[in-house]
């Protein structure tokens, strides 16, 4: 190839480097401790206001701040969670969650996202099951990642 055309010649090394490669185990240098605190959770929504029972997409991302590759210690049974107005996953309801003993790995300064969407409803546990769109106000959007302890992020959005 002409390098004055802005190309160069491929490098039969460059095809077989693989990072993973060179940096296999290095996540198990960096101690859990570390590595939760290395982490950080946020969540957003795709709109700020809502009608009641309209459907709400929450994007959730869980970030690597680190350079080097890192294993989260997960302490419950999911890696990640979300609650409005302090009702996990939008219900009364107790939920069993059993101790969990896994982790979540992360590449060098690596984003995993997690999409999700909620029916704008909340179930209510009573007599009968009844699910209830949100009363208009201002509500509260909360994720966590299943660490001990929990980290977590907030966002706010209105139904109208």
């Amino acid at each position: 190839m002409d390098p004055s055309r802005g190309q160069r010649e491929a490098d039969p090394l460059a095809e077989e480097y693989n990072p993973s490669v060179f940096s296999r185990g290095l996540d198990k240098l960096i101690p859990g401790a570390i590595a939760r605190r290395a982490v950080k959770i946020s969540v957003s929504t795709d709109r700020e206001t809502y009608a009641p029972g309209e459907d709400v997409s929450l994007t959730v991302t869980v970030d690597n701040r680190l350079p080097l590759p890192i294993e989260v210690p997960i302490a419950e049974r999911r890696v990640w969670g979300w609650a409005i107005d302090g009702l996990t996953e939008a219900t009364d309801e107790r939920i069993y969650e059993p101790d969990g003993n896994r982790s979540l790995a992360l590449r060098p300064g690596e984003t995993r996202r997690y999409d999700h969407t909620w029916n704008g409803r909340v179930r209510r546990e009573g007599p009968q099951t009844t699910y209830e769109p949100l009363s208009p106000g201002i509500h509260e959007l909360s994720v966590f990642l299943g660490t001990a302890p929990r980290k977590t992020a907030t966002a706010e959005f209105a139904v109208r």
